[in-house]
């Protein structure tokens, strides 16, 4: 939600986009309304500094006001897009998202009805999968099977992907970060597949 909602606006003539955390829905709400937004950045300890967030200039209020944004549960996203009356996609983008979905497999399963035939898929994950946000019994890889066997998440995603209709078009790593503190950040890298609807 937020900054690739409004990238992708650039780009795109309607852009919705949701997230289950309400606090960063609301962040991308006043971003799309004053372009801006101050926040308190951790020092360190219990030390804050005022600072702010602005939109690049290209992200103007015609580009801002393409992007629709509202909470939601990515594992009904097929409830989503019926309830809301959104209709398909030419494309989606699911970013740092499937390994913090208690039902990954819901979500994906549901690309299937709302990417529109030539439309692409953008999935970008660090695989981390962690039984506070997902059931072990619902991780797509990072586990052994029955027969001891590791299953990895990148070949267990690519048999959901084509079997729900998708060929692979693109595959690349991605870093990022996120700080913490001015001392402390976390090193992420994220695979980014790309898929497009046969």
């Amino acid at each position: 939600v937020g900054g690739a909602s409004f990238e992708l606006a650039t780009r795109f003539d309607e852009v919705e986009a949701f997230d289950f955390s309400e606090s960063f829905v609301n962040g991308a709400k006043h971003m799309q309304q004053n372009g801006f937004m101050s926040y308190m950045l951790k020092i360190e300890g219990d030390v804050s500094a005022k600072v702010s967030a602005i939109l690049e200039k290209k992200i103007t209020k015609e580009v801002r006001k393409r992007a629709s944004f509202f909470t939601g549960d990515a594992c009904k996203l097929e409830d989503i897009v019926q309830e809301r009356n959104l209709g398909t996609f030419d494309a989606v983008l699911l970013s740092n998202l499937l390994c913090r979905l208690s039902d990954p497999i819901a979500c994906l399963g549901a690309l299937r009805s709302i990417v529109n035939t030539g439309g692409v898929v953008l999935i970008l994950t660090p695989y981390t999968w962690l039984e506070e946000f997902t059931p072990k019994c619902n991780w797509i890889g990072g586990h052994r099977d029955k027969a001891g066997n590791p299953v990895q998440s990148q070949v267990r995603l690519r048999e959901l992907m084509e079997g729900l209709g998708f060929i692979q078009i693109h595959l690349e790593q991605v870093p990022l970060i996120i700080r913490e503190h001015q001392r402390k950040y976390q090193y992420i890298v994220s695979e980014a597949t790309g898929w497009r609807k046969k």
